[in-house]
């Protein structure tokens, strides 16, 4: 009898786990700078984490490609510099439609070296009304404290065109007066909003049940993925280890379900959840409640404006 051949699968699954569990650990210290720079770049910080998920994952499966491990993080942030510009460009947006992204674009004149001042804290939520040039220069340079050198590295520009990018970028956003106003809310989708975040907070899982679909897709960003009905979700939510509450707000201009986390007598937004609807049912759920530096910049205000 022939001896059937031995099944490595299981083995080889097992060592691309520890492969991976490794890479995690060695990124782990870079993932909030990561994040705040696609954050950023993108106007959200739920997109801007997605977007941080895509570089790890390309990362990862590129890692042979990266001759210097000490240059790991330059190669990191020009991962997810160009993540960031293909999701600004699939946004299909006309004002991002109508700005070219060509290195040819003129530098500074001679005799100009000065790039402007640096931008401070107060500016840094208008970076979003930048074309993405200009935006990632700004973010880099003035936001991440990175040298002109490695701006331009990241980037694939040139010294001078990041002195002239930076120029640009912060001449608009000194010229910039209010932040970009956020959507519209309806008031249909305003009150389910708010009856879901209502169920929640009364841990009424019932109640929240007849708000989702049947067949309504979860996804609790780096733990599980798969249907709503099928998850232990509201269980492992009524276990967590800390105090917590929901509500609805505007996040980066976006109605989103803020999660607050009690820390001694203060209530900190800690993660957020974006919900698909249709028909007014729940069909998709993203939770974000394991990644904790998802919030440490957003801008969030009350959906009912209180």
């Amino acid at each position: 009898m022939a001896q059937q051949p031995e099944d490595r699968s299981a083995g080889f699954r097992a060592s691309l786990k520890d492969v991976q569990a490794q890479f995690l650990v060695v990124v782990r210290e870079m993932r909030p700078k990561l994040h705040r720079f696609c954050a950023r770049m993108c106007g959200s910080v739920l997109d801007g984490e997605d977007l941080v998920q895509e570089t790890l994952a390309q990362a990862f499966y590129r890692l042979p490609s990266l001759q210097d491990p000490s240059r790991l993080e330059p190669w990191l942030f020009r991962i997810a510099h160009r993540k960031c510009v293909d999701f600004l460009r699939s946004k299909k947006r006309q004002r991002e439609d109508t700005v070219s992204y060509d290195d040819r674009e003129p530098e500074l004149p001679a005799g100009e070296e000065r790039e402007g001042e640096p931008i401070g804290d107060t500016l840094a939520p208008l970076v979003g009304e930048l074309p993405p040039k200009e935006r990632a220069a700004v973010l880099l340079k003035d936001l991440l404290q990175y040298s002109l050198t490695e701006v331009a590295e990241v980037i694939d520009s040139t010294v001078g065109g990041v002195k002239a990018a930076l120029h640009r970028g912060r001449a608009k956003l000194r010229a910039l007066q209010n932040a970009p106003a956020q959507t519209e809310l309806d008031a249909r989708k305003q009150k389910l909003l708010l009856a879901y975040v209502d169920c929640f907070n009364r841990r009424d899982w019932s109640a929240l049940h007849e708000l989702i679909a049947i067949d309504a897709r979860l996804e609790v960003v780096e733990a599980t993925e798969g249907k709503v009905r099928d998850a232990p979700y509201f269980a492992n939510y009524a276990a967590l280890p800390w105090e917590w509450k929901l509500s609805a707000a505007w996040v980066d201009g976006e109605p989103l379900v803020v999660h607050w986390k009690k820390v001694g007598q203060d209530w900190r937004p800690h993660a957020a959840i974006r919900l698909w609807w249709q028909d007014d049912k729940v069909v998709r759920i993203k939770d974000y409640v394991h990644v904790d530096y998802l919030m440490r910049e957003a801008r969030i205000a009350d959906v009912q404006g209180e």
